[in-house]
């Protein structure tokens, strides 16, 4: 009777398995991440004319601005590899190195901040406002079709910490827009630079860590099949 039952267990078992999708390799979703948010800058250039100062001098003469833009490049990359490899097991180390790496790129953005502050151009209340805000929208504005697509990823892997890994989602995604509105705004002021610029990947990682994870939840096969 035992021996009939067990079997009869495992044989229910197996008829209710669900065959298992492989996850797309980690090279290939952070290709089509970068490639999501390059036609996000693309298309904004192109219904706003609104495009990179790199062809502009004073640009690539000023060693803040191309600090800032080092510090926003390295965070968002090493946040976005971060992310994605937390969702493949057996790559710890990457999410590690990835994670240090945004981590000391925070701390030198952070710095970067700092400086901007104490020999930047005096600013108004108003305008400060006004313009720290535009930036950051306009950051998370073009991080959106990145960081839907590293949520997607996320949803069909197996992120110990789906939470944390969310949110290093969206600070790499918030790099990524932040990098592109550095590279377009022209404002010099001290504060401007360090609450719409250098803290931006930060200040999206703490606001939509949560968002991202339910909705990484949500688009996990587990949840959608019945």
């Amino acid at each position: 009777m035992t021996g009939r039952s067990t079997e009869d267990l495992v044989q229910q078992l197996v008829r209710n398995l669900r065959p298992v999708k492989p996850i797309a390799r980690l090279r290939v979703a952070a290709a089509g991440t970068l490639a999501l948010w390059i036609a996000a800058v693309v298309a904004t250039g192109w219904l706003t004319g609104t495009w990179p100062r790199f062809g502009e001098a004073v640009f690539w003469l000023d060693p803040l601005a191309l600090a800032i833009l080092l510090g926003l490049g390295v965070v968002a990359a090493g946040a976005v590899v971060a992310a994605l490899a937390s969702a493949v097991p057996g790559r710890e180390r990457l999410v590690r190195a990835g994670g240090i790496g945004a981590g000391i790129a925070a701390v030198w953005l952070i710095g970067c901040g700092i400086c901007a502050v104490g020999g930047g151009a005096a600013e108004s209340a108003g305008g400060l406002f006004a313009g720290c805000v535009s930036c950051l929208l306009h950051a998370v504005v073009l991080a959106i079709p990145a960081a839907l697509a590293a949520s997607f990823y996320l949803s069909r892997g197996a992120p110990r910490h789906r939470l944390f890994a969310s949110g290093v989602a969206a600070a790499g995604a918030a790099g990524l827009g932040a990098l592109a509105v550095h590279a377009t705004c022209s404002a010099v002021g001290g504060f401007h630079l360090l609450l719409g610029h250098c803290l931006t990947p930060m200040i999206a990682g703490l606001v939509f860590a949560l968002p991202l994870a339910v909705l990484v939840q949500r688009w996990s096969p587990a949840a959608i099949e019945p």
